[in-house]
């Protein structure tokens, strides 16, 4: 096998796998472990990427990773003459007991709500859960908590000491604390799928991995009758929505369709199905984030048209959003239904609020949604400048291809 492959199938096991074995070899040999097993895990993807490019790629690729991880955490303990775990578990065994999946999402369950722990502070309990059980990029998770980078490798290491100070064990809370927990777990998972839905750095627009983690730690969640509550379901069918635009949503080159452009032919009628069915489930979702976000994806998965959109309704979501989660990227989300339904004049006006917003002036779609307003108002001088300027901004390559298209065809215009 080439390099490339070999170099891609370990980067599906990174983002796939990595939590799976830092969670695992955790709970085998000891919360105060925690970072010597991450190291370990880095250390036989890294050997993984030298070795499988020249030879026969194992038939338990996950199992080869963790049984070289184990390896090197019991050569490290053999060093720091920890005589306990001297001897090591033959790889027989332990390769029999790592194929459990039963095994697999007990442990995660475990780990995600120990990440998730109230002893440590929200932003210790998100960047935790992310790196560890999401394999995000320390760049990834400071643009979806839209802080520097700097500052979530800080916090980053802080966590783990903090994480492994307090000696929080890999297990389920009690009854009483689970609901306030889970929806600290419920909130990582979103984010998750968040940098998967919409890609912030490299040169893929959509990381169907991440997405797909998002739901898989989501249905662990579901599978448990103590964690399969109103905002988990609420948070499946949001997924599921948004899902089910996928091979709409670019084009062969992998570049960004525009909701208006999309074929939505191409929408996939069984994620939709499984969006409607957990919806319907839901009694009350008045103060339910995802709930009122699954509802406002699902209403343009109802529209047969661009159209049909009921964008009166949406806005009347956005606002109940916007009041429960008052936050600036909400309010910039909120820009274009508000221009549908009161035109893009008062739009703009609502949008100047939002650039005393620090938060988004680094943000390459504060630009980009100005710059569609001041088309629709046929102003294409100012449009073209801001969309140059949302290019800059831009980390995503695709999203600079997809901008600089736009771009052309605004000056292209202005020349007609």
């Amino acid at each position: 096998m080439s390099q490339k492959p070999v170099n891609q199938l370990v980067d599906h096991f990174f983002r796939n796998e990595f939590g799976k074995a830092v969670t695992l070899l955790t709970s085998k040999f000891g919360i105060q472990y925690l970072e010597i097993a991450e190291d370990a895990v880095q250390e036989a993807l890294g050997k993984a990427m030298q070795n499988w490019g020249f030879g026969k790629i194992p038939d338990n690729p996950s199992g080869w990773i963790i049984r070289v991880a184990q390896n090197k955490i019991i050569d490290y303990l053999r060093r720091q003459q920890k005589v306990f775990y001297a001897t090591q578990v033959p790889d027989q065994a332990y390769h029999e007991q790592i194929t459990s999946d039963e095994q697999f999402n007990d442990e995660m369950i475990k780990m995600i709500f120990a990440c998730c722990n109230p002893k440590l502070s929200a932003d210790y309990q998100i960047i935790l859960t992310l790196k560890i059980l999401g394999g995000l990029s320390i760049r990834e998770i400071a643009s979806a908590l839209l802080k520097k980078e700097e500052t979530i490798a800080k916090s980053y290491t802080r966590a783990k000491k903090q994480f492994q100070k307090e000696n929080l064990q890999l297990e389920l809370p009690e009854d009483e604390a689970i609901n306030d927990r889970l929806l600290m777990v419920l909130k990582t998972i979103y984010l998750l799928f968040n940098e998967g839905y919409k890609s912030t750095e490299g040169e893929q627009l959509i990381r169907r991995d991440l997405c797909e983690e998002a739901m898989r730690l989501n249905q662990l969640l579901l599978e448990n009758a103590s964690t399969n509550n109103e905002w988990s379901r609420s948070l499946m069918a949001l997924m599921h929505f948004q899902v089910a635009r996928f091979d709409s949503r670019v084009d062969e080159y992998g570049l960004a369709i525009s909701l208006t452009d999309q074929d939505r032919s191409k929408w996939d009628q069984r994620h939709i199905t499984f969006g409607n069915r957990y919806l319907t489930t839901i009694e009350n979702g008045i103060k339910n984030t995802y709930f009122i976000q699954a509802a406002i994806s699902g209403i343009h998965c109802a529209a047969k048209t661009w159209e049909d959109t009921n964008w009166t309704y949406i806005l009347m979501l956005y606002n109940h959003l916007y009041a429960l989660r008052p936050n600036p990227v909400v309010a910039l989300n909120r820009i274009y239904p508000f221009a549908m339904v009161h035109g893009a004049e008062a739009a703009l006006t609502e949008l100047n609020k939002l650039k005393t917003e620090s938060s988004l002036l680094s943000n390459h779609l504060l630009a980009a949604t100005e710059a569609e307003l001041h088309q629709q108002l046929g102003d294409l001088q100012e449009a073209i400048k801001l969309t140059e300027k949302a290019i800059d901004l831009a980390k995503n390559e695709k999203d600079k291809i997809f901008l600089s298209h736009k771009c052309e065809q605004l000056k292209k215009a202005m020349i007609l």
